[in-house]
């Protein structure tokens, strides 16, 4: 998982001295991030795009890559769209019956433990949730479920056919043209029965 967090930050910025900081940064997180957990927000299909990049021919060597998260504005939009949403939420009586007081917590207090937990290397602003926009920068991540390594429609077609060559089908993470929106290993597996 740590190393996967190089992701956030660029390629020229990425050593093990960042993966180390990151992994003795979790040693001070607050207590309250133990005691619950986290409610996630997910862009289904975004609209910014990355790369990925081979750092030679060596079969065992792990691709470069770089997510561009945000690139497009629209996804940040979204982004906040999803906070707002979560904090509408966690008002419910639902939710505020499950904190020790039974009052909930103001959303400023939950925003900057968010930002505190560390779940990626980009640097942080805490204590500065006046911003949700800096809010979904502060916190982007991956859920980590890589659909495949091949470019979407130009090594197998619709009918999974090898292009190019004849009588040989795959199926794999590559085919899918949107995520499942969760682990794609069950659906890949439906797909080759």
């Amino acid at each position: 998982m740590q190393i996967g967090q190089l992701s956030t930050i660029p390629p020229k910025k990425r050593s093990f001295n960042a993966i180390q900081k990151y992994v003795d940064n979790k040693y001070s997180l607050p207590k309250e991030v133990f005691d619950g957990g986290f409610i996630l927000e997910k862009i289904d299909g975004p609209l910014s795009t990355g790369n990925l990049v081979l750092v030679d021919t060596d079969v065992d060597s792990n691709p470069s890559v770089t997510f561009n998260y945000f690139q497009h504005p629209k996804d940040l939009s979204r982004c906040v769209y999803g906070i707002k949403t979560i904090e509408k939420i966690l008002k419910t009586n639902h939710f505020t019956n499950l904190t020790a007081n039974g009052a909930g917590y103001p959303m400023e207090m939950l925003l900057n433990m968010s930002v505190s937990a560390n779940i990626n290397l980009i640097p942080k602003h805490t204590n500065d949730t006046t911003s949700l926009e800096q809010f979904c920068r502060d916190t982007v991540t991956t859920i980590w479920h890589y659909h495949g390594g091949c470019h979407v429609g130009k090594v197998v077609d619709q009918q999974y056919r090898v292009i190019g060559i004849s009588g040989l089908r795959v199926v794999d993470g590559s085919t899918l043209f949107r995520s499942p929106g969760t682990n794609p290993q069950a659906t890949v597996l439906m797909m080759g029965r």
